[in-house]
């Protein structure tokens, strides 16, 4: 039977690769056999020596315009965007310069990932079964449990253009889907108490739990969704 997960020859660009979901995506697609292209804030030498297979890494700040799209026309052809970037002040609503930190939020996650998306899809026409996942959050479903109102803004955001993208590029063969993560154990969660009775599988997910599910909307196992948000919350938001 065919391994409709394999990746195998399919080169892949994941924004935030060194954060907690990142690095397990980043060790999953490259078991499976995908060739990585990495970026995020900070370098990323010791997630790049941990992964078996081809993989090379640019530290880029998404919300240079420019500066993605020199490191996407540097990349070449790609079969796979996944877009984990993305900013979550935790309380911003009422600081002096909430307004300033709403545009920084929407910066990063909303136009910073329309950043890559634009810059990504003419380097994926041609390439059988390409696919771009956006990765939201489940505040962007129900206004969340602990986010901020500007991070609920934008992950709502991310959805609607998601949405959007996916009737864009549908045409070209390109799916885009997103996944909503609920709370999850990653550096940027640390500090934070979650109430895990009003999670009905009574904890915050693990990274790699979230990493799957993309996983999956890349593969082939997934060639006939598009414009799907895969919620992915323990339960917290059904739809």
């Amino acid at each position: 039977m065919t391994n409709l997960y394999e990746l195998t020859g399919r080169r892949i660009l994941v924004t935030g690769a060194n954060g907690g979901i990142g690095r397990q995506f980043c060790q999953i697609a490259s078991g499976f056999g995908a060739e990585l292209i990495l970026t995020d804030s900070t370098p990323m030498d010791e997630l790049v020596a941990s992964l078996p297979g081809k993989v090379t890494a640019t530290v880029c700040d998404k919300t240079d315009r420019k500066a993605v799209e020199a490191l996407v026309a540097d990349a070449g052809k790609l079969d796979g965007l996944v877009e984990l970037a993305a900013w979550c002040p935790w309380d911003d609503w009422t600081s002096d310069d909430w307004d300033q930190v709403f545009h920084k939020v929407m910066d990063v996650n909303v136009l910073g990932m329309l950043h890559f998306v634009r810059a990504a899809l003419p380097a994926m026409q041609g390439r059988d079964g390409a696919s771009i996942v956006l990765v939201s959050s489940v505040a962007g479903r129900m206004g969340g449990l602990r986010a901020s109102p500007h991070y609920v803004a934008s992950k709502g955001g991310v959805n609607s253009m998601m949405k959007w993208l996916a009737r864009k590029a549908a045409p070209d063969g390109i799916r885009v889907n997103a996944v909503a993560p609920g709370p999850v154990a990653t550096p940027m969660t640390t500090g934070m108490s979650f109430e895990t009775t009003g999670i009905p599988l009574g904890r915050v997910a693990q990274p790699a739990e979230i990493a799957w599910p993309i996983a999956f909307l890349c593969s082939p196992a997934a060639s006939y969704i598009t414009g799907t948000i895969l919620d992915v919350n323990g339960g917290v938001f059904m739809n």
